[in-house]
């Protein structure tokens, strides 16, 4: 064996402890809660919370029954604020988490961690109360969360030479550059189109981090729950799953909405629907917390192809496959990752508590009821339940892990 393998089998058998902030204030008799020991307890409940009020915000403004006035136009704010609000705090939730156990370093302490949560509350506050907080401070609070958890992330894996995650330190960086051609537009800075592609591309690199990140870890946890099920995994078709859902990403960005990209899309959704096959979903139904990650990834080809089938003239909306990516591998990936992560850093057993099983049930019904919107667009009570009902998924999320995360902190933190 190797010294880079002896390395990796070392790393992956650490038990990273919450550091040395929170061993020192343990010894000097305080015990600071789980939700300040390590990054996910935080961003996780912040981005449960924020999107379940959001999406209530939402369908009040949708139904007519409130006239809120955030710093953008809803629809905007909507859309701006599940792709750099909701998604990069359960982004940096993770990620944060995963580089302590991959380099068996402290990638955060709990005064800086309350720190970058301050930070990301305090801009979603921001756009919502553009009287109280001008928008040039809320776009620099907005801009600068991001390269700071770049700059904790390379700290860590430079220093370890996880050559391996490198990847992740880029995406960052591409989040934080999007995000910042979003804001020029706020600011009237440049063209309103340039403003949509950036979104259009955010949302597509999230896809890729979902196909980078769900091809190392779904069949992983399967074979580790149901040895029987044995996902068979070919590299070259993961790369290849990875390499397509890039290149749709970098080509909507050049190009935008493109005819001629139609026939990369459809490439991109085969090869991502054989690689989950070849996962054998269909054997691990008994199992809640791994087929709300299975399902989650079923939604990147759905979403793959029917961006496909609007590129190439067919009579679907670009909203029917960008929200059966956000709403649905994004949202059902994220509750299924996030309820794994703190089920595992808590030491309970990696079995849904009941109130999860019925939230992952609850959002799959609020995804179908969205793309039912998206497919017929004059069904407004379609679009408020399917709000009403992936607001209802989070709250219980809230529900379930709040009192976990509030208790004191357990003395490891290694991810299972």
């Amino acid at each position: 064996m190797g010294l880079g393998r002896c390395q990796t089998v070392r790393e992956k058998n650490k038990i990273v402890d919450s550091g040395a902030e929170v061993r020192q204030m343990r010894s000097s008799g305080l015990n600071p809660p789980a939700i300040l020991s390590i990054a996910f307890p935080p961003f996780f409940l912040s981005a449960a919370l924020f999107t379940s009020v959001s999406l209530l915000l939402w369908v009040a403004w949708l139904l007519g029954w409130a006239s809120p006035n955030p710093a953008l136009p809803m629809p905007l704010w909507h859309g701006h604020e599940m792709l750099f609000g909701f998604t990069m705090a359960v982004v940096i939730g993770f990620v944060l988490t995963a580089a302590q156990n991959w380099t068996g370093r402290t990638t955060t302490t709990p005064g800086l961690l309350a720190l970058l949560v301050s930070l990301w509350w305090a801009a979603r506050a921001g756009f919502l109360f553009p009287a109280v907080v001008p928008l040039w401070l809320t776009t620099t609070l907005d801009l600068i969360l991001l390269p700071i958890v770049a700059i904790l992330m390379a700290r860590v894996l430079i220093a370890t030479r996880n050559r391996r995650n490198y990847a992740l330190l880029l995406i960052l960086c591409a989040f934080a550059v999007l995000n910042g051609l979003t804001h020029l537009t706020f600011h009237g800075l440049i063209p309103i189109h340039l403003m949509h592609r950036a979104m259009d591309t955010t949302l597509l690199l999230i896809a890729v981090l979902l196909v980078f990140m769900g091809g190392r870890v779904i069949p992983f946890f399967t074979a580790r729950r149901l040895p029987t099920v044995d996902p068979r995994r070919w590299p070259a078709l993961d790369w290849t799953a990875t390499i397509l859902a890039a290149l749709c990403c970098v080509a909507v960005l050049v190009a935008g909405r493109h005819p001629d990209l139609a026939l990369l899309f459809f490439l991109a959704a085969t090869v991502n629907l054989a690689r989950l096959l070849a996962w054998r979903p269909w054997r691990v139904l008994q199992e809640p917390m791994l087929w709300v990650l299975h399902l989650g990834y079923a939604w990147i080809p759905v979403g793959f192809l029917l961006l496909g089938l609007h590129l190439a003239g067919a009579p679907l909306s670009w909203s029917a496959g960008a929200h059966v990516l956000a709403a649905g591998a994004l949202g059902t990936l994220a509750i299924g990752m996030m309820s794994r992560v703190a089920l595992g850093h808590t030491g309970r057993p990696l079995q849904a508590p009941p109130l999860m099983h019925t939230a992952f049930v609850v959002l799959s019904i609020a995804v179908l009821l969205r793309l039912v919107a998206a497919l017929a667009p004059n069904l407004p009570l379609v679009l408020a339940l399917s709000g009403l009902l992936w607001a209802g998924a989070f709250l219980l999320y809230a529900l379930v892990f709040t009192p976990i995360f509030l208790r004191p902190a357990v003395d490891s933190g290694a991810v299972k």
